[in-house]
């Protein structure tokens, strides 16, 4: 019951996984493994593709979990998620390494306001052939 309401289940707690939506079955996903009470959680492109109301309902998750002490490994191509949910972020361009820190640190280095700008500012902005 504790994690249907984390997770805002109950809408669709006895439907079959496959009637559920995208967001519905991510969030079904997260719930398999609240089961065990994991310390350590890792998530790759959790909110991708998904709906504003799932992608919020899981960042909040995400953050309630941080306040409990458990460490989130958490992959994402969303910097604007990577800003509000994540006390260290680790930037990679290509495969490689390019900043790493608090994102209050990374947008003072880089001398920018949010962590997108950073990150076009450190592989010296877009090009379009890449």
């Amino acid at each position: 019951e504790d994690i249907s309401k984390i997770l805002n289940l109950e809408g669709f707690l006895y439907n079959k996984i496959s009637k559920l939506s995208t967001g519905q079955t991510q969030r079904a996903n997260i719930a398999r493994c609240l089961v065990h009470n994991p310390q350590y959680y890792i998530l790759d492109e959790a909110t991708t593709g998904l709906d504003i109301i799932s992608s919020q309902i899981i960042l909040d998750f995400i953050k309630e979990e941080r306040k409990k002490g458990k460490t989130i490994l958490y992959s994402t191509h969303y910097m604007e998620e990577a800003e509000n949910i994540c006390d260290h972020v680790i930037m990679i361009n290509k495969g490689e390494i390019i900043d790493s820190g608090t994102p209050k640190e990374i947008k003072e280095r880089t001398n920018t306001t949010n962590l997108r700008d950073a990150f076009f500012k450190l592989i010296g902005g877009i090009k379009h052939e890449d």
